[in-house]
């Protein structure tokens, strides 16, 4: 466990931000009235825009960094640098372990996104049940009609009963987990440990992702980017999987082997796929995925919300509060080496 390495504010003692999110996209971009509360309820700290590509700046006097894009090589040139705070929930930019070493306290934000992402889970999922991707081919052809649809009469699902496998039983996984119960349907999860869980028939380590898919109607990719988990869903995985059955990642993108993903949909050895996040980011034009019937897409969207900041800014001003008292132990989202 870190220490508490922070000093009170002292009067008169100013505090620097470095901060990232200042970007074009506004999940990247922290609000004008979110710039101005912190102002008001922190007179004594100062935010510094920092790498952007308007402002290159590392800021070597600031204590603090705000953001998502912090690299190995700017922690390097900070001296005075004694916490980070990501503006997401994955914090593989850098060493967890050696930051602990050097007495800089990490935190995440994780939880806040859960409500967007279960959301866009269950699109997905309940999207693909219900054909909505063939009716929106129909619609952009002007073929739209009962009798149109008809070609699709056995493809359609409702949920109730089916099996959904959640891979990566995190906040996320575990809130999917309720919706999927209280819409009737089997919940299977992957996670570090097989435990017990009063809405999971069966808990699975990721090693045994193989035989976890084999009855399941629906897999949901949640699973972070590491070493482990890179390329975990490849050609054996597909293969094993139901011929009904469909895969959703809105997990990370290079944890698939898109290469195989794209074979298995075109040899229909799954039915179809709702996809949020790539390989490659944003999709390449030439991939084959814009074209397939079988599959839904949208652009890396899956935790967005109007609430996005609001919970955001909550969790940040907390967290600084708990720094300028000298209350590190209580912060949120500590990330432990």
């Amino acid at each position: 466990m870190i220490e508490s390495i922070c000093t009170p504010q002292e009067e008169g003692r100013r505090i620097s931000v470095a901060c990232d999110l200042f970007l074009d996209l506004k999940l990247y971009r922290l609000p004008e009235w979110a710039h101005t509360q912190l102002e008001r309820r922190f007179p004594d700290v100062d935010i510094v825009e920092v790498n952007t590509p308007s402002s290159s700046l590392f800021s070597e006097q600031s204590e603090i960094y705000w953001g998502n894009r912090i690299t190995p090589d700017i922690i390097e040139k900070m001296p005075n640098l004694k916490w980070i705070h990501f503006g997401s929930v994955g914090v593989n930019r850098v060493n967890i372990q050696d930051l602990s070493r050097q007495n800089i306290l990490v935190t995440s934000s994780k939880g806040g996104v859960v409500y967007p992402m279960v959301a866009s889970a269950l699109s997905f999922m309940t999207g693909l049940a219900r054909g909505v991707h063939y009716v929106q081919k129909m619609r952009e052809d002007g073929t739209m009609s009962r009798e149109s649809f008809d070609a699709y009469f056995d493809r359609i699902h409702d949920l109730l009963g089916e099996r959904c496998l959640i891979v990566g039983f995190g906040d996320v996984g575990k809130h999917l987990a309720r919706v999927c119960d209280a819409l009737g349907m089997h919940v299977s999860a992957i996670e570090r440990e097989p435990s017990c869980h009063k809405l999971v028939d069966s808990s699975f380590t990721l090693d045994k992702l193989p035989d976890a898919v084999l009855e399941a109607d629906y897999v949901i990719n949640l699973l972070p980017l590491n070493n482990d988990t890179k390329g975990v869903f490849n050609r054996k995985v597909f293969s094993r999987m139901s011929r009904n059955a469909f895969f959703i990642n809105i997990g990370r993108g290079e944890t698939v082997d898109e290469d195989a993903l794209i074979d298995a949909l075109n040899k229909g050895v799954i039915a179809g796929a709702g996809l949020d996040v790539f390989a490659k980011e944003p999709l390449t034009i030439d991939s084959p995925l814009w074209k397939m019937e079988n599959v839904m897409l949208s652009p890396h969207i899956a935790g967005l919300s109007q609430s996005y900041w609001k919970g955001q800014i909550e969790l940040f001003q907390y967290n600084l509060k708990c720094y300028v008292e000298n209350r590190s132990y209580s912060m949120k989202n500590l990330v432990n080496g």
